[in-house]
């Protein structure tokens, strides 16, 4: 018997000027409201889609890749197109998921090419598109602004082009497009970080473009790089296992669960990464930094900027630094919850959670709540973990928790029903 493609259902609230959120209009969503997918059944993801591989999400755009179940990969975006984000085809707004394709997006894909990994800063867009024994393709469009595209600053116009490394030497020679394998490409607001490997001596290294003048990609020489630049960490020995950027900083978990940042630390943001082990998971806010520990309680520390409850704890300050500490989880019998995963936006945090002594899964999140992006039906900022999901008093919808994400005043709830 043939499986059944799953029934998923995409939700968003907060921030929505744009059409960001995809439910048809542009005004804030102060509850999460199920996403358009244009052509498709109202609330209903496109037919034969087997999950969300990834969403990406800029100041006021979405991208999201979706996995079908021919194998194929689709990207469709909404929201903000005005810079050229959603390719030169949509240059006002969707308020709504539409199919995204650009002439140079189809002629890698009519090779075989198949987008792989997105990607979104402020107001540009990123693809890596793969094709074994080919070279891989990353492909941006959008804003140029603080060398965002990596192509130099001669590109103003919002045709998209391809990122090279051509540049770029390792070891004393120069890099050939097909000697790099792009593991991971990870966006903050303005600056953006590849972990890649190289073919040649299967070597890992860091490589990034855009803001650049408080360190966040690794030196503070200039202002900002408008092409790739090779940074000063050497990760070969402790390979990268997740990296997260914030508006000023960066943070990377290596293999071995230890920590590297550099950036800004005028927020606290920097505070004590380097002298933590077993961390499984790393995320950045804006201003703050926060790390998933690999203990049996599943400790999520939280450091950095506090201004609008995002650390989901009481404030400590030492030595005029704020402390690293945990967020602090409570249920109504005072019973730990057990935290599966968690996703942070610019200054509101969202967690997957398993109440004590249950296998059923909850979305808790706090934080930055101005656009009404954690789905309470108001605007208040929340300072500690509450449930936001399932709803209080109920919703027309009820399934499995898939995954969530967290984005710019936006939160999203996968569903699978």
């Amino acid at each position: 018997m043939e499986a059944q493609t799953p029934y998923l259902h995409l939700l968003a609230a907060g921030s929505n000027a744009r059409g960001q959120l995809a439910n048809g209009s542009d005004d804030d969503s102060h509850t999460f409201k199920e996403c358009r997918f244009i052509g498709c059944t109202e609330g209903m993801l496109p037919p034969n889609t087997l999950g969300i591989l990834q969403l990406a999400t800029g100041a006021n755009h979405t991208l999201v890749l979706l996995e079908l179940g021919d194998g194929r990969r689709e990207l469709w975006g909404c929201g903000d197109g005005r810079k050229g984000q959603l390719g030169p085809e949509y240059m006002e707004q969707l308020t709504e998921f539409t199919p995204i394709s650009t002439p140079l997006y189809e002629t890698y894909a009519s090779q075989g090419y198949t987008c792989c990994l997105i990607a979104a800063a402020w107001e540009t867009s990123y693809l890596v598109l793969k094709l074994p024994s080919r070279p891989d393709v990353i492909i941006s469009m959008g804003s140029n602004d603080f060398g965002a595209l990596g192509v130099g600053t001669k590109h103003t116009t919002v045709t998209p082009a391809v990122v090279s490394f051509d540049h770029l030497t390792i070891e004393g020679r120069s890099i050939k497009p097909s000697e790099l394998v792009v593991e991971s490409i990870v966006a903050g607001p303005r600056h953006v970080v590849l972990h890649v490997r190289t073919v040649f001596n299967t070597e890992h290294t860091l490589i990034g473009w855009g803001l650049a003048r408080h360190g966040q990609l690794g030196d503070t020489k200039v202002v900002n790089y408008d092409r790739p630049y090779i940074i000063s960490l050497d990760v070969s020995p402790d390979p990268v296992q997740t990296c997260s950027l914030g508006l000023q900083h960066t943070v990377v978990c290596h293999q071995s669960g230890r920590t590297t940042a550099f950036g800004s630390n005028k927020k606290g943001q920097l505070h004590r990464m380097g002298s933590w082990e077993r961390v499984r998971q790393v995320g950045c806010t804006w201003n703050g930094t926060y790390l998933l520990r690999d203990d049996d309680e599943n400790t999520l520390l939280s450091t950095g900027s506090n201004a609008h409850g995002q650390l989901g704890r009481e404030s400590q300050v030492e030595e005029k630094e704020v402390t690293v500490g945990p967020v602090e989880f409570t249920s109504h019998d005072g019973k730990l919850p057990s935290l599966k995963s968690f996703a942070c936006g610019s200054e509101h945090v969202m967690a997957v959670i398993s109440p004590y002594g249950s296998s059923d899964m909850e979305v808790w999140g706090w934080g930055w709540n101005e656009h009404g992006n954690l789905g309470l039906d108001h605007t208040d900022d929340v300072p500690k973990p509450i449930k936001i999901w399932p709803a209080a008093g109920g919703h027309a919808l009820d399934g499995r928790i898939a995954r969530v994400w967290a984005g710019n005043g936006t939160s999203w709830i996968l569903l699978q029903i």
